[in-house]
């Protein structure tokens, strides 16, 4: 081990290596600050709707298909689809509420394992797309738990940032939601504790056993859940 380091130390007094390492440690910095700046390959912009209705997707696929299939009181699985969960978000979610956030253009993307959710926003006069990548689970135990490992601005990963927006987020979740259930809900989720995902759907009780994420969709298995 030693005379490892003492290798490592003769190549560092080489003025060419040192050169040569300060040339690669600037041209990743180079790379890394033009990466903000680039619009990544999943981003798209969701158009509003010209008309004020609710979402199909949410009313004539979503809720008949979890009133329907919990009926049966078998487990079951709900498919959604990246087109359809977007098309939720820009019908539900206030505009006015989102500026507010200094966000606009939000959007989902499902990848294979991760969910990435990304928007558009305006830091010091400059606009950046910043994407937040979450990890959806259900531990041994059963509960919820939602990861996130990466955040990053264009193509760039944002070392550091993931703990300043969840502090954010959290702060922000106070006053954006109303129904103190669904804040304190969502507040558990980003602050990364556990949830046990439960839920009571025309008087019976589901228990989601398995999150998928896979290109394009998203798949959630259920479990009927009888009362003790």
């Amino acid at each position: 081990m030693e005379n490892y380091f003492n290798e490592i130390k003769r190549l560092l007094e080489n003025r060419k290596v040192r050169k040569t390492i300060a040339l690669i440690i600037g041209l990743a910095v180079i790379f890394w600050f033009a990466g903000l700046f680039l619009t990544p390959a999943h981003y798209r912009i969701i158009r509003p709707p010209d008309d004020a209705y609710a979402s199909r997707y949410l009313t004539n696929y979503i809720l008949p298909q979890l009133l329907n299939k919990s009926q049966y009181n078998q487990p079951f699985d709900l498919v959604i689809s990246e087109t359809g969960i977007n098309d939720i978000i820009v019908r539900h979610i206030d505009v006015n509420s989102l500026r507010q956030w200094n966000l606009s253009n939000l959007s989902v993307t499902f990848k294979k394992g991760r969910i990435l959710l990304t928007g558009k926003t305006v830091y010091c006069g400059l606009d950046f797309i910043v994407t937040i990548v979450l990890k959806p689970y259900i531990s041994k135990e059963g509960y919820f738990f939602l990861k996130v490992p990466k955040i990053q601005a264009g193509r760039s990963r944002i070392p550091f940032a993931v703990s300043a927006a969840k502090a954010r987020i959290l702060q922000e979740l106070a006053g954006f939601l109303n129904n103190l259930d669904i804040a304190d809900s969502a507040m558990a989720v980003f602050d990364g504790r556990k949830i046990e995902p439960v839920f009571s759907l025309n008087h019976r009780k589901l228990r989601i056993d398995k999150i998928t994420v896979q290109n394009k969709e998203l798949l959630i298995h259920f479990l009927p859940q009888q009362d003790k």
